[in-house]
C-alpha cells in the first residue's frame, strides 16, 4: 500500500518520528505496531517521503580550506635562458614546507612545517590525519596544485588519503562562472573587497628557508608560515562571498537527512519555485531558490512533487 493511502495525521507521524533521535529500528517497530503493519511497510512509506537517510547516521559534514607551500627543485644545467631539462638532470626532489588549514565555522588557522632536516613525512602523517576527516576541501587551484601535491607526497611516504574527500576549487569554478581580467587570489580579493592577499620578499624566502644558516631558517620559515595562513583567510572569504554564484559539489541536504529537494547548500526547507525548465531530451526540471543561502538550483520534477505533497502535508 502507497503512502497516500494514509491519513495526514499518519503520514505526518511518520515524518516526526524518523526527525526524531530514536534509533532506526526502534522507530521502525514503534511504527508498525501503532499502524498495524510490518517493519518493511514502514521503510517503503518512509522511502515514498524520502526519509529514507537518517540525519543522526551521517557524520557531521566537515569542510576544510587548506592552502600548502612547497621547495623548488634542483637541476645541473649548461647555461641560463629557455632551455630543456632532463630529468637525469634533476639533483633534487620537491616537498612541502608548510601546509595551512581551518575548518569552515571555526575561527582557529592551523599549520604544520617540514622538520629541520627539510623532511615532510611527519607533516604530511599529521596533516592527513585531518585531511581523511574532510567530507570536501576548498582551495585556490588546488584541484591542479595542491590535491595532486597531497597525493605524490603522501605515495612517496605510503601514507593513505581519503580519495572520496571532494574537492572544491574556487579558482576552475570562478572561470567558469565569471569574466575577470584575472584570476589569481590577489586579484579576485581586490575586486570583490576581501582581505587582500599577503605578499612576500619572492624568491630570497625561498633561499633562506632552502640554503640559509638556522636562525635564517627559523625567521623565513615563519614568514611563510604567516604568509601560507593569510592565503587561509582570503581563501575562506573568496568561498563564503561567491559560493551563491557557484554549483554546489556536494548536497548539504541530503547528508542532514533531509530531502533531496531541500536547499543544497544551508539544508533549508523554507524554498520556492523560480522557473520550470524542459531539456532536450523531453524531461522537466525545477529551478528553486533559497532565501537562506542565496542559492538557485535545479531537482527533477518528481523532488518538485515531493515538496509540493509535503507541503500538503504540512
Amino acid at each position: 500500500m502507497s503512502v497516500n493511502f494514509l491519513s495526514k495525521k499518519n503520514r505526518q507521524l511518520i515524518i516526526d518520528q524518523y526527525a526524531s533521535n530514536k534509533p532506526r529500528k526502534q522507530v521502525q517497530k514503534e511504527l508498525s505496531e501503532f499502524l498495524n503493519v510490518t517493519s518493511r511497510t514502514i521503510r517503503k512509506y518512509a522511502k515514498e517521503l524520502s526519509l529514507s537517510v537518517k540525519a543522526a547516521s551521517i557524520v557531521d559534514d566537515k569542510i576544510m580550506v587548506y592552502d600548502i607551500e612547497t621547495s623548488r627543485t634542483e637541476a645541473t644545467v649548461w647555461w641560463t635562458g629557455k632551455q630543456y631539462i632532463n630529468h637525469k638532470q634533476l639533483r633534487t626532489e620537491p616537498k612541502i614546507i608548510s601546509i595551512a588549514w581551518k575548518w569552515i565555522g571555526e575561527d582557529n588557522v592551523k599549520y604544520l612545517t617540514w622538520d629541520s632536516e627539510h623532511c615532510d613525512k611527519t607533516m604530511l602523517e599529521k596533516f592527513l590525519k585531518e585531511y581523511n576527516k574532510a567530507s570536501m576541501v576548498i582551495g585556490q587551484n588546488n584541484n591542479s596544485f595542491d590535491n595532486k601535491w597531497v597525493n605524490t607526497r603522501a605515495a612517496k611516504h605510503k601514507l593513505r588519503v581519503d580519495r572520496y574527500v571532494k574537492s572544491f576549487d574556487i579558482y576552475r569554478m570562478a572561470k567558469r562562472y565569471f569574466r575577470l581580467p584575472s584570476f589569481s587570489m590577489a586579484y579576485m580579493a581586490k575586486y570583490f573587497g576581501l582581505t587582500l592577499k599577503q605578499s612576500h620578499e619572492g624568491m630570497y624566502m625561498w633561499d633562506m628557508i632552502e640554503y640559509g644558516s638556522k636562525d635564517e631558517q627559523k625567521e623565513y620559515l615563519q614568514k611563510m608560515v604567516d604568509y601560507n595562513k593569510g592565503d587561509i583567510v582570503t581563501t575562506e572569504e573568496l568561498y563564503m562571498t561567491l559560493k551563491p554564484y557557484f554549483g554546489s559539489v556536494t548536497n548539504n541536504a541530503v547528508k542532514q537527512g533531509l530531502p533531496k529537494w531541500a536547499c543544497p547548500v544551508s539544508g533549508s526547507t523554507d524554498i520556492k519555485l523560480l522557473k520550470t525548465i524542459f531539456t532536450e531530451q523531453g524531461t522537466v526540471q525545477r529551478v528553486l531558490f533559497c532565501e537562506e543561502s542565496n542559492h538557485q538550483y535545479k531537482v527533477s520534477n518528481k523532488s518538485y512533487m515531493d515538496y509540493l505533497q509535503r507541503r500538503m502535508i504540512g
